[in-house]
């Protein structure tokens, strides 16, 4: 949801962390790992979420099947529950919140994770 103005509204005031979420195939999906900020706080996630959004890396959450989403950036609050979800629009974004993030994958839809291909 965007504000009147057009831009996308502020981080929550109860963001702590952010996590995402990445549909693989139409039934599968990977979670990824939950970052918090090693320092600054919510000032350092403030300005994570304002670079891409400057640069497109972030759009209002509308992750349906048609909306062309590459993956959901969830944003957790202290006690790591999604507080608020945004649409990360395409494979360059999602690399550029992957690195600056340091996600990994945490737990997947039926595949084995990565190096554990014991587990189904």
């Amino acid at each position: 949801m965007t504000t009147h103005t057009g831009e996308l509204p502020r981080l929550h005031e109860e963001a702590a962390a952010y996590s995402a979420f990445r549909a693989v195939t139409p039934h599968k999906g990977r979670q990824y790992t939950i970052s918090e900020p090693v320092s600054g706080g919510r000032e350092t996630m403030n300005r994570l979420f304002r670079q891409a959004a400057a640069v497109g890396y972030v759009h209002p959450a509308n992750c349906d099947a048609g909306s062309g989403c590459y993956a959901v950036l969830d944003v957790l609050d202290g006690d790591d529950e999604p507080v608020q979800e945004y649409c990360i629009p395409t494979a360059a974004a999602f690399a550029w919140w992957y690195r600056k993030l340091g996600l990994r994958v945490a737990h997947t839809d039926g595949d084995p994770l990565p190096g554990r291909e014991d587990q189904a």
